[in-house]
């Protein structure tokens, strides 16, 4: 193969692969990495969704519905752990987030630690007083009023 045209496909190669890893380094919004995640789970895709969403989370550390997306997906999957972790993000941004409450405590009954459970349940009754009545028969069985 001539010198020339060796040059000429290296150079096409690389600028293609130039060109890729720029459209990969691109990070996309937070509000569009969750609304790709929430395609992808909608889908079945439920690893590219949970490392969409963990994008998502790492663009705007901030954002409390990036966090509450990756506690959802994690909880749905039992990934029982992770998502308490991440539900305790989100409350930490927002300490009267409901939803994140509720996902805190029903990880934390899977998990065995009822205590824990009950004192998140009762966080998002503090929050969103309509949770009492939702929460009842989960809260007489783990022996609240």
């Amino acid at each position: 193969m001539p010198i020339h045209l060796r040059e000429r496909i290296f150079l096409a190669c690389f600028t293609c692969l130039s060109a890729c890893s720029l459209v990969s380094a691109q990070v996309l919004p937070p509000t569009e990495l969750i609304k790709k995640g929430d395609s992808l789970w909608a889908i079945g895709q439920l690893d590219l969704a949970q490392e969409t969403f963990k994008e998502a989370v790492k663009a705007d550390p901030k954002s409390v519905a990036a966090w509450m997306k990756l506690g959802g997906l994690q909880l749905s999957r039992q990934e029982f752990k992770l998502c308490i972790e991440t539900y305790q993000h989100a409350i930490g941004l927002d300490a009267n987030n409901t939803k994140a409450w509720l996902g805190l405590g029903f990880a934390y009954l899977h998990t065995g630690k009822d205590d824990l459970s009950m004192a998140a349940f009762n966080e998002a009754i503090r929050t969103d007083p309509s949770t009492k009545e939702k929460l009842a028969s989960v809260m007489a069985k783990l022996g609240s009023p």
